[in-house]
């Protein structure tokens, strides 16, 4: 078996480039970043989460703020 060695690339923060974020439910979660649901066993994260994704996949709004004109793919 071949071992493939990776580099590792340091980047300045100086160096990186602002940019806007969107938002699919401000300011909770972003497009395109990570989203991390913490909580202690039986809270409800997996409810939640389902919850989302059937609102999303219907084209219904997640609070009374948002409006989505399609169904989105979840």
């Amino acid at each position: 078996m071949e071992e493939t060695k990776i580099e590792l690339q340091l980047i300045k923060l100086s160096e990186i480039q602002s940019q806007e974020v969107s938002w699919l439910w401000f300011p909770f979660i972003p497009y395109g970043k990570l989203t991390i649901i913490q909580g202690d066993p039986g809270d409800g994260k997996t409810t939640f989460i389902l919850n989302i994704a059937a609102k999303l996949s219907k084209g219904e709004s997640l609070d009374g703020g948002m409006n989505f004109i399609e169904p989105l793919n979840v």
